[in-house]
């Protein structure tokens, strides 16, 4: 299952790999690692391993689309 195809947030793992931000944002993997870079952008590391905390980053893509300000 890709997470294109998934309507309920709350099915998508709570820890989301570098493939999911790919698949949710349709970045190539060199600009999905980039922003995983960028100040500001909700990353966790575990060592090498990255992962973005589900909840962190529909924060964060609310916050770059302004839809949070929208629902307020």
């Amino acid at each position: 299952m890709t997470i294109q195809a998934v309507v309920d947030w709350q099915r998508v793992p709570l820890l989301l790999t570098m493939k999911h931000v790919r698949e949710v944002t349709g970045l190539s993997k060199a600009k999905t690692y980039e922003l995983a870079h960028s100040p500001g952008f909700p990353l966790v590391r575990f060592g090498r391993v990255m992962r973005v905390p589900r909840e962190a980053f529909l924060r964060w893509l609310d916050e770059q689309t302004g839809v949070g300000e929208e629902r307020a």
